[in-house]
């Protein structure tokens, strides 16, 4: 009898055993589809499909849909707060534009009749804030998605070696360098204005005789472009705030609006990649670092 109950016991375990077991399996099978599935709406946008059954596993799938209909509305909004933001200021800018060229036409009329340092002096306002207008405007354009990147494969030497010749003539005093190579998909013209405003302001931040040194690094799955001078860097301080909008350093030049750097920062960004600035023993370090994305992948 004692045997008959202990088999008993024994096949009622086992069965508890084999049922937990399968149960576990048929959970971890539901969390890896489910893990899946976060996989692809993060990668292409793709929803998560609502559970069907119940049970917690059905009730956690139930709420990464919600979330992710939560985040698919928030990014909505976030764009069409965006596109209003840089409509809005692409409206101040052009009613901004036409007391400008007026202003423009009187004093270049003024200047031309009896020329001296005043009128040379507004003139010189005027150019800047027309360019700031321009550099805001072309910003929050970046920013908002209106303009539309054309990506293409870009031998990064080739691009900085331009570029060294450009700030060269510029800054003919100036020591500049490239060394190493790459191959990134990018948009050209606007990667050559990002670089292109860091390579100016480490030139203005150097000495008449300073040094700036460009170099290309090729990763597995990256390419990076850091550029380094020898002016001494920022006040530590700074260096979270250097690519703020209007943020001007204490070294910065008399006519800077402080929106480089920020350009900078929005088209790298919009190639996928990050910017950082450091103190070196020389001076600063601004490094840019762009993930290598197949040609087939939406940008």
């Amino acid at each position: 009898m004692k045997n008959a109950l202990l088999v008993a016991a024994l096949f009622i375990l086992a069965a508890v055993c084999v049922f937990l077991l399968a149960l576990h399996i048929i959970n971890k099978k539901k969390i890896r589809a489910l893990t899946q599935s976060i996989d692809k709406f993060i990668k292409d946008g793709s929803l998560t499909e609502l559970a069907a059954s119940d049970g917690d596993i059905a009730h956690l799938q139930t709420n990464i849909c919600e979330l992710e209909a939560r985040l698919i509305q928030e990014r909505e909004y976030t764009k069409l707060e965006a596109k209003n933001n840089t409509e809005f200021i692409s409206d101040i800018s052009h009613q901004l534009k036409t007391p400008l060229a007026g202003l423009r036409l009187y004093c270049e009329m003024r200047h031309n009749t009896s020329p001296d340092s005043h009128t040379e002096k507004e003139l010189a306002l005027i150019s800047k804030m027309e360019k700031l207008i321009c550099n805001v405007l072309k910003l929050e354009k970046i920013r908002s998605d209106t303009y539309v990147m054309s990506f293409e494969e870009t031998e990064l030497s080739d691009l900085l070696l331009d570029l060294k010749t450009e700030f060269s003539a510029l800054f003919p005093m100036k020591s500049i360098a490239v060394k190493g190579g790459g191959i990134l998909r990018t948009d050209k013209a606007w990667l050559r204005e990002a670089l292109g405003n860091v390579i100016k302001n480490a030139c203005e931040h150097t000495k008449a005789d300073g040094r700036v040194d460009i170099i290309i690094e090729e990763a597995e799955r990256s390419v990076s472009v850091i550029i380094e001078d020898n002016g001494g860097g920022v006040a530590e301080e700074e260096l979270s705030m250097l690519f703020r909008r209007f943020h001007r350093s204490q070294n910065a030049s008399p006519d800077s609006a402080g929106i480089g750097l920020s350009i900078t920062k929005a088209i790298v960004e919009k190639h996928h990649g990050t910017i950082t600035a450091e103190n070196s023993e020389k001076g600063l370090r601004v490094a840019m670092c762009f993930p290598i994305i197949d040609a087939n992948l939406k940008l």
